[in-house]
């Protein structure tokens, strides 16, 4: 990811500040008279590898708080709420922004986060690690407290303020016009003309990732068209044929690390050609899941010490 922040640089400010008693608990009391003050569209937002740099820009401004969160667990829910109430009472003394831990593993891996409830702070583009778990909320607003006088110690002083004709900024990629256009006829449900579309693209810039990625999941919707995917998924295959309808079914719903697990658990003992078929299959389903995720790192290593 191009210009993705340097885990190595933490701690580079002066962070004493923060494990000394503070000299009020007052969040208020952070605050610098006659600060400046910078537009934004939100006071709490979704951060991706997408809208990244545009956090880490505006963290020269004002503080960015960065929660990074998972819906399943228990703890990191209850952090985020306390967060979002917190940094609703601050009046743009800090920004929130949220990562998916799930959805965003490259941002994850940039900040070399390892659980979800874990909460850091970003000024002048530099990460600053706060806490992991969930705590007490007056302990929260002491450390954000704290925070914002390291910050204004290093010139950190802007406050922000919504400005409502401001447009959010993009969570995901921007696609060119015949990838919006492959996309459509994909949603429409027109799977041929999706696969034709993005083999064009692919045919004009076989690098393109996006449009190979496009490719393998319009073959694979095409080869599930009339399958009936609660069946397949109800009644174990008997045969090659159908434990590859299985994979696909499974990918299909979601379950990759499963659709992966059907066809390199049965790798092994399989002939040649069906060795050929499922290696194929599963580069295609790679694809579709993304080549970085957790998931397909590990398929991928299983299969090539299969291969090899």
């Amino acid at each position: 990811m191009a210009d993705q922040p340097n885990a190595n640089l933490r701690g580079a400010y002066d962070l004493s500040s923060l494990r000394q008693q503070a000299s009020t608990s007052s969040l208020d009391a952070a605050s610098t008279p006659g600060s400046a003050t910078v537009a934004v569209a939100a006071l709490i937002s979704l951060m991706t590898e997408v809208n990244l740099r545009h956090f880490l820009e505006l963290s020269s401004k004002v503080v960015v708080l960065v929660d990074f969160f998972s819906t399943e667990v228990e703890e990191s829910v209850a952090l985020s709420k306390k967060l979002e109430s917190i940094v609703a009472s601050l009046d743009g003394k800090v920004l929130l922004s949220r990562v998916n831990v799930v959805d965003q593993p490259r941002v994850v891996e940039a900040f070399a986060v390892t659980q979800p409830a874990t909460l850091l702070a970003m000024m002048a583009g530099q990460p600053v690690p706060l806490f992991s778990g969930d705590i007490d909320q007056e302990k929260i607003e002491e450390v954000i407290s704290k925070l914002l006088l390291v910050a204004a110690k290093n010139g950190i002083t802007s406050t922000a303020v919504i400005d409502t004709n401001l447009e959010p900024a993009p969570t995901t990629a921007q696609l060119p016009p015949k990838h919006k256009a492959a996309v459509e006829l994909l949603n429409s449900g027109a799977y041929a003309d999706a696969k034709a579309a993005y083999q064009q693209i692919l045919n004009e810039t076989p690098s393109d990732p996006i449009a190979a990625a496009g490719v393998a999941q319009s073959e694979l919707l095409l080869r599930l068209e009339g399958v009936d995917v609660d069946h397949v998924l109800n009644n174990p295959p008997q045969n090659f044929d159908e434990l590859l309808v299985a994979a696909d079914a499974l990918l299909a719903i979601g379950d990759y690390a499963d659709a992966f697990d059907a066809l390199l658990v049965n790798f092994a003992e399989a002939s040649q050609e069906d060795k050929n078929a499922m290696r194929e299959r599963l580069l295609q389903y790679f694809e579709i899941v993304g080549k970085s995720t957790p998931e397909v790192v590990a398929a991928r290593n299983r299969l090539t010490s299969m291969l090899f």
